[in-house]
């Protein structure tokens, strides 16, 4: 789906514009479910209109770490830092530490 095919199917489902918060709830939902793809479109909506986009990072992280895409994952929770949400920090160090021994090995 396309960033307008979201927005649009959010319409009407809510038969009013969604909010940044329908958004992130969608992409809970979403991410419970194991549907990490599609609550990624919802995350990167939210992250794009909110206010508090810190939780919308963290989010994506770990919807990416599910999807086995590390270096995306480390991004997103390097952004959720940057945004205020510090509780990343021991997950940032992991991950950087697992990419440099896959780098290695290769």
């Amino acid at each position: 789906m396309t960033r307008l095919e979201v927005i649009n199917w959010f319409k009407k489902k809510l038969n009013r514009n969604p909010e940044a918060n329908d958004f992130y709830t969608a992409a809970k939902d979403l991410y419970q479910l194991g549907s990490y793809s599609r609550s990624l479109l919802c995350l990167k909506e939210y992250v794009t209109i909110s206010n508090n986009a810190a939780p919308g990072h963290h989010l994506m992280g770990y919807c990416y770490l599910n999807l086995g895409e590390t270096e995306n994952a480390l991004l997103e929770f390097k952004n959720s830092i940057e945004y205020g949400y510090s509780e990343d920090w021991q997950l940032i160090v992991e991950l950087t530490i697992e990419l440099d021994e896959q780098k290695r090995k290769y």
